[in-house]
């Protein structure tokens, strides 16, 4: 899968996760340019109408949450019978992972995640959806420390609320509620309970129940209240404890009405006044039998029919004895009911709720040692185990077959079990991966096996810089990474210096641009009283501008003179160049090129009073000895009389010209002429 493109915008980098229905993989949005998680259906769910609908439900559901503490979905697709679904790529690890590396966690910790997970369980609920997978391997720590919750694959509108599947039961056996466990109604509060066991595993550092089957962790959650977290951690304030008993009561009229009462709780929990507040009284075990009182003969029986005579007392006889027998009757009755309840509880918890939790048994195939990996890999995985594939060198197979299995062939397993299937690297031969189109980041993440990589870069107009062109040897081509050169061609983006067009026709600047991908062109006209018609006057960018993007540019052709008109902008006042200074140059100086300031001010008239000065836009090119074309040195906004300073180069005998636009119009006055002496006189 790795290199696929789906619907030619999703290119999967590699897989990062997934579980007994789907894969996730790490991908590129290539239209949008950001890594996103594509999470996809098994291929051998793929004719299963269930778990598409499942799987399509999932997207459904989740599509209407948007909350900063849930994982976004993006897309949702189909593409040769691959379906999938694309989500928020958060960079990090669950939670799971990271109470296994960091142990229990501080209080302050485990309420700051606490209070994130409850936020983004209250928009779900507020939006009628149970998650009812609530686990920390669906919780995501990012890098930022920002808590979000994934996999709302189980999640279900609260009008669908009852566990319909015969042979498995959602949601992982150490987090289930109570309710789950029976197979009854799951609602809102389901969620909270699963919460509440995270809240223990995150303060002491292991879940409240284990066993040696799921079966056994089920019934713990049923009849077993949940162990004090202050007895594991004595740390942990009473304020939390009680919370957390709140939130794992086996009632569920005992649990907080809702996940907004749950963060009014948490925002208050660690309070001064909070933390050494009485515990609250452990509810008894619902499902323990009640003992039944002797009352005396002469109580009523009116309001308990949980209440018998003492069995020495003989009734009344005769005709007043009739009322008595008919509240035997009725207690008799209630005492029925009771039995029955007790024996459908019994049945339940040693019947229905096995086969709700039973996991089948596979045989791994005897004979696989020997056999291709990739055929031993898909026959492990149409039996419904997760494969782990693993190189090492082995003289006594074929490269790429099977060296053993761990477990090896014969054993039985349960459906579900992780298998490592060892085979031999062929010495080192392994495929090529193909990493064209990705970044060079991720390229060299994909290729972290070869040791050896080099990298050639290429101007491109079309691919975004960084991006990898082509790679030597190409995908798909047997290698041995430990002695391969790996050469990947990348993308650096083209660097275009703008050309000068000054003086040509139009023409010729369509010759001159015609193959730069970089540049689109826009022609307009403009009066010109020396310049011919048809010639170029100006250009926008100006000549030697840097260009790595596409950018239009704008080119002025000469209309001629204009017939009535000298040109130029009646509110500036003719600019005069400084008077040239009175010492002569020295005529040892005339030797040779000579580079000097030119100084000229341009004036601006005073603007009315109180009211803003007006702006103009002068634009001053040169022409001298370096340049017989005007090279533009000043292009800037005044309200004010300003002075420059401009340099100019000449050599003995050479003429150079200043022009000055005012407001994209040529001066009236301009061009302005210099002589080789006067630039000497500058100096």
């Amino acid at each position: 899968m790795i290199g696929k493109r789906l619907n030619d915008r999703y290119k999967l980098i590699r897989p990062i996760g997934g579980g007994g229905m789907a894969d996730v993989y790490l991908a590129k949005d290539l239209i949008l340019d950001r890594h996103v998680a594509v999470k996809m259906l098994k291929t051998q769910f793929s004719n299963d109408d269930e778990f598409i609908q499942r799987f399509r439900r999932e997207a459904e559901a989740a599509t209407s949450l948007s909350h900063p503490n849930v994982v976004s979905i993006y897309d949702v697709g189909e593409e040769e019978d691959l379906y999938y679904i694309v989500m928020e790529y958060v960079e990090g690890e669950t939670l799971k992972d990271y109470v296994v590396a960091n142990g229990s966690l501080s209080v302050d910790e485990s309420i700051r995640i606490l209070k994130q997970i409850a936020s983004a369980l209250s928009h779900a609920h507020a939006n009628h959806i149970v998650h009812r997978d609530i686990k920390p391997q669906n919780i995501l720590i990012g890098v930022d420390g920002i808590a979000k919750v994934t996999d709302f694959g189980i999640a279900r509108a609260i009008n669908e609320a009852t566990i319909t599947h015969t042979n498995s039961v959602l949601g992982s056996v150490h987090y289930l509620s109570p309710e789950q466990a029976r197979g009854g109604q799951v609602t809102f509060k389901s969620d909270l309970y699963s919460l509440g066991i995270i809240g223990f595993e995150m303060l002491t550092g292991e879940a409240p129940f284990k066993g040696d089957t799921a079966v056994s962790v089920a019934i713990k959650h049923i009849q077993e209240p949940i162990p004090s977290v202050t007895e594991k951690a004595p740390h942990v304030p009473q304020s939390v404890d009680n919370m957390i008993m709140k939130l794992t009561a086996k009632d569920v009229t005992n649990r907080y009405e809702s996940a907004d009462e749950l963060q009014r709780e948490l925002a208050t929990i660690l309070d001064p006044s909070r933390v050494n507040e009485a515990p609250i009284e452990r509810e008894d075990d619902p499902e323990a039998t009640k003992a039944i009182p002797v009352i005396p003969a002469d109580a009523p029986l009116e309001g308990d029919p949980t209440l018998v005579r003492k069995p020495d007392e003989a009734p009344a006889q005769g005709p007043a004895a009739e009322p008595a027998k008919k509240k035997k009757k009725r207690v008799g009755k209630w005492i029925g009911l009771s039995a029955l309840f007790l024996a459908l509880l019994l049945f339940l918890v040693f019947f229905l709720i096995p086969r709700l939790l039973y996991v089948n048994d596979v045989t791994i195939p005897e004979g696989l040692v020997g056999q291709p990996s990739s055929e031993v890999v898909a026959e492990l995985e149409t039996l419904g185990l997760e494969v782990e594939l693993t190189y090492r060198e082995d003289d006594t197979v074929e490269p790429d077959h099977v060296i053993s299995t761990n477990p090896q062939g014969g054993n039985n397993v349960k459906e579900g079990s992780l298998v490592t299937v060892f085979a031999n690297e062929a010495n080192g031969t392994v495929d090529m991966n193909d990493v064209v189109g990705l970044s060079l980041e991720e390229a060299e993440e994909l290729l972290a096996d070869f040791e050896d990589i080099e990298v050639v870069y290429e101007e491109s107009a079309t691919e975004d810089e960084g991006t990898v062109l082509s790679q030597s040897p190409e995908a798909n081509e047997p290698v041995i990474a430990e002695e391969t050169v790996v050469t990947l061609t990348v993308s650096e983006g083209m660097t275009y210096v703008m050309d000068n067009l000054f003086g040509m026709t139009r023409s010729e600047v369509l010759d001159q641009m015609d193959d730069n991908p970089y540049v689109t062109l826009r022609f307009e006209e403009d009066f010109h009283p020396s310049i011919e018609s048809g010639l170029v006057i100006a250009q926008s960018p100006s000549r030697g501008t840097e260009i790595n993007a596409p950018v239009t540019v704008e080119v002025t052709f000469s209309r001629g003179p204009e017939p009535s008109s000298s040109g130029g902008s009646s509110e500036i006042e003719t600019p005069e160049p400084d008077p040239e200074p009175e010492p002569e140059p020295d005529p040892g100086e005339e030797d040779g090129p000579v580079t000097s300031d030119v100084p000229f001010s341009v004036e601006v008239p005073p603007a009315p009073e109180g009211s803003e000065p007006p702006e103009y836009r002068i634009q001053i090119s040169i022409i001298d000895s370096e340049s017989d074309t005007p090279r533009e040195v000043v292009s800037e906004s005044i309200t004010e009389t300003t002075r420059f300073t401009l340099p100019m180069t000449l050599n003995p005998g050479d003429t150079g010209y200043l022009l000055l636009y005012v407001n994209g119009q040529e001066f009236s006055e301009s061009p302005y002429e210099y002589t080789y002496e006067e630039l000497l006189s500058y100096q």
